[in-house]
């Protein structure tokens, strides 16, 4: 996949923004609070997913009251297609796919691909279980996109659950209404568990090699999905079977009492976590903080070639101020793996980057571009 030209006007600080990128290295070059994220930011905004930086939608539109306007065109190796954005306040808002307007936001998840990588991304080391779920759910949709579509699914089922929990009537009528609840949610988060564990096996087979060669250090990496419901490690089938099911009902039923106390589900493949080791040890407690960044750059370079594996087609790569973190041999590595990937790049200091690091140079101040 590919990007053949950028506009982006109104998003942020971004202001007139235009440009046909480099299939290969594009490199966004300014000092702090320019835009450079920004640009990111808008590219990855036609993902259809949430910010990658959590910015609320509504703070997308610029404090002038200028209207958003972002427009890219894309090779996905069938055809070029483009896909545009029109905002002039939080609730009018259009999509559009070759001019055709777009009402799920799914649709631009499955139609462009992107990868992105911050500084915040330690947060999938060190943060909370959340963060890697999410991490997990997204990179597995990439893949399998029938999964977009099973995790807005169970949030959907898991939130008529705990409203039919807390509610103040007899536990009698909750009972009935939860076991209804119970078959829907079973089934669901089965399914959601089996993909899971089968993403977490190839995310091992694939993350501790790049890890190894980005680190260069020897240490064994192990990638173990804990399921709530199943355990850890599960051996778990392709695609949930009634055995599957049958176990997360039980599990439901013998945490009704509790849930209807405490008010929420406690058990679920909401509790599920993704966690890291370095020969045996917790990376989130015990790896070094240059571990953990090279584990978390790992991680979404493991994503991205396991799409492209899948498609026989690379995503576009955003990375955000990574490069000049990295010393030269390890930008060297990262380099080597992303070679065959389209690569979008903010820095402030582009003599901080190796020269294999070079491609189209776009230099943003206050949000517009200057000629160098």
């Amino acid at each position: 996949m590919r990007l053949t030209s950028v506009a982006a006007d109104g998003f942020k600080n971004l202001k007139a923004v235009q440009f046909s990128p480099s299939p290969h290295y594009n490199l966004i070059i300014g000092e702090n609070a320019q835009g450079k994220t920004n640009l990111l930011e808008a590219i990855w905004m036609m993902t259809g997913c949430r910010s990658f930086r959590g910015t609320r939608e509504r703070d997308y539109l610029c404090t002038d009251g200028a209207p958003l306007h972002v427009a890219i065109a894309f090779d996905d190796g069938r055809r070029e297609q483009v896909l545009t954005c029109d905002r002039t306040s939080l609730k009018d808002r259009t999509f559009t796919c070759n001019g055709i307007p777009i009402e799920k936001m799914g649709d631009l998840f499955h139609a462009f691909h992107c990868i992105a990588f911050t500084p915040e991304d330690l947060a999938l080391v060190t943060g909370t279980p959340d963060v890697r779920r999410q991490f997990l759910d997204l990179s597995l949709s990439q893949l399998q996109p029938h999964c977009l579509e099973l995790v807005r699914r169970y949030q959907l089922i898991l939130s008529h659950r705990n409203a039919v929990l807390r509610q103040p009537v007899a536990i009698l009528e909750r009972a009935a209404a939860l076991d209804v609840w119970d078959v829907q949610l079973a089934a669901v988060g089965a399914e959601i568990a089996a993909q899971r564990a089968c993403y977490v096996q190839q995310l091992q087979k694939t993350g501790e090699p790049l890890y190894q060669e980005i680190a260069a250090q020897k240490e064994r990496l192990q990638i173990a999905y804990h399921a709530n419901i199943y355990g850890v490690a599960p051996d778990l089938p392709e695609h949930a079977d009634a055995a599957m099911q049958e176990q997360y009902q039980k599990r439901l039923r013998a945490a009704r009492e509790t849930d209807l106390q405490m008010g929420f589900t406690s058990v679920g493949v909401h509790r599920d976590e993704l966690t890291f080791q370095l020969n045996g040890q917790p990376a989130r407690t015990f790896g070094s903080q240059g571990q953990k960044k090279s584990l978390a750059l790992a991680l979404r370079l493991s994503q991205a070639a396991l799409y492209a594996k899948r498609y026989q087609a690379s995503p576009i790569l955003l990375l955000d101020d990574v490069m000049g973190e990295l010393d030269a041999g390890r930008q060297q590595v990262v380099c080597t793996i992303i070679q065959d990937m389209q690569v979008f790049l903010t820095t402030c200091h582009a003599e901080s980057l190796i020269a294999a690091v070079d491609g189209e140079r776009l230099y943003l101040k206050n949000g517009q571009m200057q000629t160098p």
